[in-house]
């Protein structure tokens, strides 16, 4: 029986989800032709990107919709490095967003002056342009 399990994304960059990943210093490696993701009692799966999480991984594999999602045995994660299936989905998901804005900001001219995270944990950015 497989402990692997699913959690949907609205991940479809890994350019951006990799910078993510160094944001958080999560370590992880990646091959266009797959890389492997240690479960329960030696159980694996290929994925294009294999986050480290100590003696289990987090899985990022596309779905048919081309998104990716995030695939682990959460159990595993959860007992050995105390990280649960929605901290690290919220984790990863919130440093992508904000590296996707990044590049939506880069893509049409602007830089960013500051950066500064609020008390609530979101993050104020000043940009600007030189035309």
């Amino acid at each position: 029986m497989s402990h692997f399990t699913k959690v949907a994304t609205k991940i479809k960059d890994l350019v951006s989800l990799k910078k993510a990943l160094d944001q958080l210093g999560w370590k992880y490696q990646s091959a266009e032709e797959g890389v492997v993701v240690r479960g329960y009692k030696g159980q694996t799966l290929k994925a294009e990107v294999s986050i480290d999480m100590g003696k289990y991984d987090i899985g990022v594999v596309k779905n048919e919709n081309g998104d990716y999602e995030l695939v682990a045995d959460w159990w595993g994660i959860e007992t050995t490095r105390g990280v649960t299936e929605e901290v690290a989905a919220q984790e990863i998901n919130a440093k992508y967003a904000y590296q996707r804005v990044l590049v939506a900001l880069e893509d049409q001219g602007y830089q960013v002056d500051a950066n500064n995270v609020q008390a609530d944990g979101s993050v104020k950015l000043s940009v600007g342009k030189w035309e």
